[in-house]
């Protein structure tokens, strides 16, 4: 870090003065009006260079945070998915393949492969009209949310039922169909952040808060509970009839070490696995903040999805920034690529057990014994609240 850096930001800062009126809070009494003052600032330009490098998104983008907790709409589109799959899939092989010839066993295996391949394409299409559509405004986040749950059980399915179709090659002499490269590719749809939200959805577990962002070609969901977990999709990173950029899986490997030069420095085991049929590279790394999973698309020779599983303590602090509000002190540590983020409050001894926090009207929790709080910000400037029964204070973060 450029110890002169933060010395002039805090000269600068320290002079600059905001002050931001509260409106008086329900409950008996109304709550204090206070006066916030930007103290100081520090800026670890090198900050960016000590994590792992991650899938961005471009141009508008929307943002939302929910909390998803149980949906009987995901639970029964989900049913009649299983339902549907498994009657394309077996009443073309399950009834006639016992007294068909070979060549009519190939051409029942060959055409339950070609429809399941057909929905896999339907998964894909799907996918990214909803996220153009929420980003557009024409779809709520929640809504989104249920139809990536949806493709996220439909995989599942899809990808069993290419697991049968193998079996059954098995008893047809000399031929063979390879499905690895198509189950691969259903995979992407099946996420940890998706697995908790399915946990969420079917009442297995507390709801969960998601930090949703989206514009026409992308998304990013994010969670954070024992764990900082992200996937991003770049569907303007996905040509996949186009020839490959990459010669071979070395070739596809060195060029991830390029994009991701501190996971690569600092891993712990990686590889890498090449799909030819559907012309990506599986990348994956475990490393000592966390673990990445990344899929080259060969026409483009970038990221399509990545996924990221990430120890939220470990990260480097990127921009400290302080306030005060008489005795009040705010302590914002935020971390870089807009992850993760944490905020510490002192001066609130008596207050502290009923403090609650909030960014743009969300409430993303309580203030723990300690005083700090993690949250995932948004991918824009925030307003930041911490309120107790008696007083409410508001800043404005990254304006």
């Amino acid at each position: 870090m450029n110890s002169a850096t933060p010395a002039l930001l805090a000269l600068l800062l320290v002079f600059s003065l905001v002050a931001i009126p509260v409106a008086a809070g329900p409950g008996d009494g109304m709550q204090a009006q206070l006066q916030t003052e930007l103290q100081d600032q520090t800026v670890n330009d090198t900050a960016a260079d000590e994590t792992t490098a991650r899938l961005e998104l471009e141009g508008e983008i929307r943002s939302d945070t929910v909390s998803y907790g149980p949906d009987l709409g995901v639970v029964l589109t989900a049913t009649d998915d299983e339902l549907r799959t498994d009657y394309a899939q077996y009443t073309i092989v399950e009834h006639e393949f016992e007294d068909a010839s070979q060549n009519k066993r190939e051409v029942l295996v060959e055409d339950a492969y070609d429809r399941i391949t057909d929905r896999s394409d339907e998964l894909e299409r799907r996918e990214r009209d909803a996220v153009r559509d929420h980003a557009a405004g024409e779809l709520s986040t929640t809504e989104l949310l249920q139809i990536l749950l949806r493709n996220h059980n439909e995989a599942a399915v899809l990808s069993d039922a290419l697991g049968d179709l193998d079996d059954r090659t098995d008893r047809i002499p000399g031929y063979s169909l390879s499905v690895q490269d198509e189950q691969n590719r259903l995979e992407m749809h099946r996420t940890p952040v998706r697995t908790r939200l399915e946990l969420a959805a079917h009442g297995s577990g507390d709801e969960t808060d998601v930090v949703v962002q989206t514009y026409e070609d992308g998304y990013a969901l994010s969670i954070l509970d024992s764990e900082y977990v992200r996937e991003a999709t770049r569907f303007d990173n996905r040509e996949a009839a186009w020839g490959s950029e990459f010669n071979d899986i070395s070739d596809a490997y060195e060029y991830a070490g390029e994009l991701y030069p501190w996971v690569f420095d600092n891993r712990q085991s990686a590889g890498a696995r090449e799909h030819t049929t559907v012309n990506l590279y599986q990348i994956q790394a475990i490393h000592e903040q966390g673990e990445l999973e990344a899929y080259l698309d060969g026409g483009t020779g970038n990221v399509h999805r990545e996924v990221q599983v990430l120890s939220y303590t470990s990260l480097p602090t990127e921009t400290e920034t302080t306030w005060t509000d008489g005795e009040r002190r705010l302590a914002l540590n935020e971390t870089p690529a807009n992850g993760p983020a944490k905020l510490t409050v002192t001066g609130l001894e008596s207050e502290r057990p009923e403090t609650t926090v909030t960014v743009d009207g969300y409430e993303v929790g309580e203030l723990d014994s300690d005083g700090t709080i993690w949250f995932v910000p948004p991918a824009e400037s925030y307003e930041l609240t911490v309120t107790t029964e008696n007083s409410s204070t508001t800043v404005t973060v990254g304006d």
